[in-house]
């Protein structure tokens, strides 16, 4: 059976419309359609969990329809792999089943190792530049004269270590405003009310990304609030430096701080690091934990302190949406 899917943003329900028109035409059965954020697809899940194993094949207009980005798509082309569920792109001309389907296999492997391999090397050459270069950008190209992570490494996949807080609540850790809980060690975000790409987080145009600092808080071991933790984590993907810290897409707790004080506090986070599998240690290890994981940020590329008035509340650094 051909099951067809299509995806249009809110604003353009002629499109979505041409696409339904289309995927009939090609002889689907079914069809489903997300129209709207790309944070949100319940009509993909739908879709997904309709096709028949080894019998079906999934039908889209455009590969873009399919994924967020790149790797979103790979992703979602080895699993339909995986199920023996077949992929058809219509105006791509792109089809996985049969013998050509193979070959097209091969292709999207070929797109993950390269994914793989040139990000890392693509991060490696701009921070070489940048030391090069004192890292300053040419004249007239930004504020500060200086290059922000996020213009050096849009696909950094290579991890850059930094610090941040969490709120314990209920057992379990939340980014310290927006509420967004970390049920696992690692997460990605997802910008869902910014007016762009939801791949596209963190957006110079917005504040969404998973937000950390340069440097631990010796304030978070001695705390003696019920529910501030704070802990190491590595940053991926996109990164935006900024001049105390990082926003970035991806991020990992690679371990969290022993509080100081024996109690309830320390039971809690212990019980967290244990069911998100990462160590716990005491203040003064926590770099030394986090270095054997990633590498901190070249001065260089961090924009300078300034001393003019912040243009946004400085707590905007905690209250983050990071999905």
């Amino acid at each position: 059976m051909l099951i067809g899917y299509a995806h249009t943003g809110a604003e353009d329900p002629e499109g979505l419309q041409s696409q339904l028109a289309a995927l009939h035409a090609a002889g689907c059965e079914r069809f489903f359609a997300d129209q709207g954020s790309w944070q949100e697809r319940p009509e993909l899940e739908r879709a997904l969990a309709e096709l028949c194993d080894g019998q079906d094949r999934l039908v889209v207009c455009r590969l873009d329809r399919l994924g967020r980005s790149l790797r979103d798509l790979i992703a979602t082309v080895a699993q339909l792999e995986e199920r023996g569920v077949g992929l058809w792109s219509l105006d791509d001309g792109i089809e996985t089943g049969g013998a050509a389907g193979a070959r097209m296999r091969g292709v999207f492997g070929a797109l993950a190792r390269f994914d793989r391999v040139v990000a890392p090397e693509r991060t490696r050459a701009g921070v070489a530049a940048a030391r090069a270069t004192g890292g300053r950008r040419p004249l007239g190209s930004g504020p500060h004269g200086r290059m922000s992570g996020l213009e050096f490494a849009p696909d950094l996949i290579e991890p850059i270590i930094g610090f941040r807080h969490w709120r314990l609540v209920d057992g379990a850790l939340t980014s310290m405003f927006s509420q967004t809980p970390w049920a696992a060690s690692e997460i990605t975000a997802r910008c869902p009310v910014g007016r762009h790409d939801p791949a596209r987080t963190p957006s110079p145009a917005c504040t969404c990304g998973i937000y950390a600092y340069y440097e631990p808080c010796p304030r978070t071991a001695s705390a003696t609030t019920r529910d501030l933790v704070g802990g190491a984590v590595v940053v991926w993907g996109r990164v935006e430096a900024h001049a105390t810290g990082v926003r970035a897409e991806h991020a990992r707790i690679v371990g969290l701080d022993l509080p100081l004080m024996r109690g309830p506090k320390r039971r809690d986070v212990m019980r967290v690091a244990d069911r998100l599998g990462v160590p716990v240690s005491a203040h003064r290890k926590l770099r030394t934990v986090a270095l054997t994981h990633g590498s901190p940020l070249p001065a260089s590329l961090r924009p300078p302190l300034t001393r003019s008035r912040a243009t946004v509340n400085p707590s905007g650094w905690l209250a983050e949406p990071d999905s």
